[in-house]
């Protein structure tokens, strides 16, 4: 029994990622999958794994969630915070079935097709709206944007994730498989300057500066990937009205400061930082915080009265947008501690792989998208938060292993 449940695992959790992007059309299949692998992951661990899961970082993990859920029922608000404390449970308790397969190249392929998925089925439904007579453009056309298959944000984390593991997949050896890892790779960098994802484009080229600075024996690869990405970015901003818009001036022509002024005053998450940092100032905040629901009621409450622009505030309370950042999130829901235990985790881990590319690519751009999206508040956000705790938090110290184990 345990031998087929070996060989069926990795194949779960590669249904698992793959069909996550289409959440909204298969709202049950996820949950369902990570029933089946609840069910089969006694029959896949062994006993002496549980060692290796008590010596890895995902302890820190344990310690955060453990945190969160005593302190709400202490505090007598797990009710409250029910939705957001679930998503939580969700990311810790997939992250310890994914300890199996945590190394699996068939979990990583997973994403990558997915990604692929996406990108494609995107782009269909984009030119089946321009057929049927839509402009196109991201900043204007709220229409286009809808027609993605998710959000812009979480789009954008798939793709870098696609890149990240297409890389971690390359051989320094010739293998006919890398064509189309560096194919998925200009794909991805492709499709993330179309869809004008500032956070995707600032991860994508740190972490091209990154493998610069590990300086990889990949030569003839990076100098390719890097000519490609110039490439790209150079015909996006020639090609790609909305990039140039999004990057160095707004559409109104009263209000053409330069690019940092634009961005103050467009950035939606500008206001909304403004009034997260203004419920921070609070007395009991940084003790115990004032839990995720009431977070998420005071920061209505500030569109209500510091908005001056009647249509501005309408939108945003429509939207109802919570704070966009998932430490300062954690630390005005349950205080300091909880904040510092969540960062602890990446802490500790940088410090235990700081010396590998993989490791450290994937931990900058986990806490850049952390720093602009609270993950735990989406379904979506706590299966790819469950994805990354595995994968990096399950990694020996030191890791330099370049080749994930076959499936």
């Amino acid at each position: 029994m345990r031998v087929i449940a070996l060989s069926i695992y990795p194949y779960l959790c590669f249904a698992l990622f793959f069909t996550l992007p289409f959440d909204d059309y298969f709202r049950a299949l996820p949950n369902i999958l990570m029933i089946a692998l609840a069910l089969m992951f006694p029959l896949v661990m062994e006993g002496a794994q549980i060692k290796s899961i008590l010596r890895s970082t995902w302890v820190w993990v344990l310690a955060f969630l453990g945190f969160i859920v005593v302190q709400s029922l202490a505090l007598g608000r797990f009710d409250q915070d029910y939705v957001v404390i679930q998503k939580m449970l969700l990311s810790g308790a997939l992250s310890l079935m994914l300890f199996p397969v945590r190394d699996n190249r068939t979990l990583m392929h997973g994403v990558i097709y997915s990604s692929v998925a996406a990108v494609l089925y995107s782009l269909v439904r984009l030119v089946i709206l321009m057929n049927q007579g839509a402009s196109f453009g991201f900043l204007e056309s709220a229409h286009i944007i809808e027609a993605l298959l998710m959000d812009r944000i979480y789009l954008g984390l798939l793709s870098v994730l696609s890149i990240v593991f297409s890389y971690k997949l390359l051989r320094k050896e010739f293998d006919p498989n890398n064509g189309y890892y560096l194919a998925n790779i200009i794909l991805q960098a492709a499709f993330i300057l179309f869809l004008v994802s500032r956070i995707s484009i600032v991860v994508l080229l740190l972490c091209f500066v990154l493998s610069l600075w590990y300086r990889q024996k990949r030569g003839p690869q990076l100098l390719f990937f890097g000519g490609s990405i110039a490439l790209i970015v150079a015909l996006a901003f020639v090609l790609n009205n909305d990039l140039r818009k999004q990057f160095f001036y707004n559409n109104n022509p009263e209000h053409q400061e330069g690019l940092l002024a634009n961005t103050m005053a467009l950035e939606p998450r500008m206001v909304i930082w403004d009034c997260a940092l203004d419920i921070a100032q609070q007395g009991a905040v940084a003790l115990s915080g004032n839990g995720f629901a009431k977070t998420n009621a005071d920061m209505l409450a500030c569109y209500e009265s510091d908005i001056e622009n009647p249509i501005k505030k309408a939108w945003f309370l429509t939207k109802k947008y919570n704070v966009h950042n998932q430490f300062l999130d954690i630390y005005l829901g349950s205080g300091a501690l909880a904040m510092l235990l969540f960062v602890a985790g990446f802490v500790v881990c940088f410090l235990r792989q700081r010396k590998s590319l993989y490791p450290t690519a994937l931990l900058m751009a986990t806490v850049i998208f952390l720093m602009a999206e609270n993950m735990f508040h989406r379904q979506i956000g706590a299966y790819y938060m469950g994805l990354i705790w595995a994968l990096l938090m399950f990694l020996p110290a030191g890791d330099q292993s370049e080749k994930p184990e076959k499936q």
